[in-house]
């Protein structure tokens, strides 16, 4: 069959349906999303018409019975439609977990069915699960204004999102909250004075050596990748090679408190290799993440030594794509110009 175009099976679906077969429709739901790549347009987007006419309960047992024939990361986008526009009175616990960890493996949500699987979980454990914040986080940040309301659900614990590997080290072992909180601040291309003598005062109160000892950790963990991998959709490229963005914002104002402490030789090579990582070019994405390879490159001219010049040099030389490629001919140039 073709992944788009099915019109027996979609028929087949409407049969189950009216027949009342739950059983074998969410075994033909299940079926079909291995047929489809879990793509539900065209005639998919039929059987999601379909099956949304059902009742509540009628779909709160298809999602259980779906996640009882698959893994859930083969059936992100299924479970996603299945528990769509669902109240939370309607979900059992077992039904929110399946939603929430194909929800989390998801770059981004419907802001009202986020906002129903966060109910459901603080009405059964009193927090949001670390993997649901994260797509929460990713949700608000791409659609700003209108996922405002998601807001009321975003206190957590963990300052970075879940799902990296440098990311759950950080929120695990950085000494103060306060230290991730003030990175994740900065929304400017450059540090502001303000935002800059706050950062040296913390540092300096928590102990430049093991901030500084834990950036560089943090920053060398970086290309060690996810530890939820998110729904790659067919044609699309693979969100999973780009940093997240919410992270990336973090580790700007990691690197952006590197450049405001007193110079030290050992964060050159380690700003010189996450700026390397982040300007890598990725297949329809362009840099993994412009806006940490710019910070490196700030952070690297900031250093203002020698070392840090011939870093700039190198990142020049590996042919990154132009924006970071402009930043890097600047910054060499003015370093050059004052090295003289």
């Amino acid at each position: 069959m073709s992944r788009d175009r099915y019109p027996e099976r979609v028929q087949r679906v409407r049969d189950l349906a009216a027949a009342g077969d739950d059983r074998r429709l969410a075994e033909e739901l299940v079926d079909l999303a291995g047929a489809n790549d879990d793509v539900w347009r065209h005639d998919g987007a039929t059987v999601r018409t379909v099956v949304w006419r059902l009742s509540p309960a009628r779909r709160h047992a298809l999602i259980l019975d779906a996640a009882d024939r698959a893994p859930i990361h083969t059936l992100v986008g299924l479970l996603g439609w299945l528990g769509y526009g669902l109240e939370a009175d309607a979900l059992s616990w077992r039904a929110g977990l399946i939603l929430i960890e194909a929800a989390s493996a998801r770059p981004t949500g419907f802001v009202d069915d986020l906002a129903v699987l966060a109910q459901v979980a603080m009405r059964e454990t009193g927090v949001v699960p670390p993997g649901l914040v994260a797509v929460m986080r990713r949700t608000q940040r791409w659609l700003g204004t209108d996922a405002t309301s998601l807001e009321s659900w975003l206190a957590s614990e963990q300052c970075l999102n879940a799902g990296e590997v440098w990311a759950e080290a950080a929120n695990a072992e950085c000494p103060d909250s306060r230290l991730l909180a003030l990175a994740l601040e900065v929304s400017t291309p450059q540090p502001k004075i303000k935002w800059s003598r706050r950062a040296v005062a913390l540092v300096e109160e928590l102990g430049v050596p093991w901030c500084r000892k834990l950036i560089h950790r943090w920053c060398a963990l970086v290309p060690a990748g996810r530890t939820i991998v998110l729904r790659r959709v067919a044609d699309e490229p693979d969100v999973n090679e780009a940093l997240d963005p919410y992270n990336a914002q973090a580790l700007r104002g990691l690197l952006f408190v590197l450049s405001v402490l007193p110079a030290d030789e050992e964060d050159v090579p380690v700003a010189g290799a996450l700026g390397e990582y982040a300007a890598q070019k990725v297949p329809g994405h362009g840099p993994r993440s412009q806006v940490v390879a710019y910070a490196a490159v700030h952070a690297l001219e900031s250093f203002g030594s020698v070392g840090a010049l011939r870093e700039l040099e190198r990142l020049r030389a590996l042919g990154p794509a132009r924006g970071v490629a402009g930043r890097l001919d600047a910054a060499i140039m003015r370093r050059r110009v004052a090295l003289r």
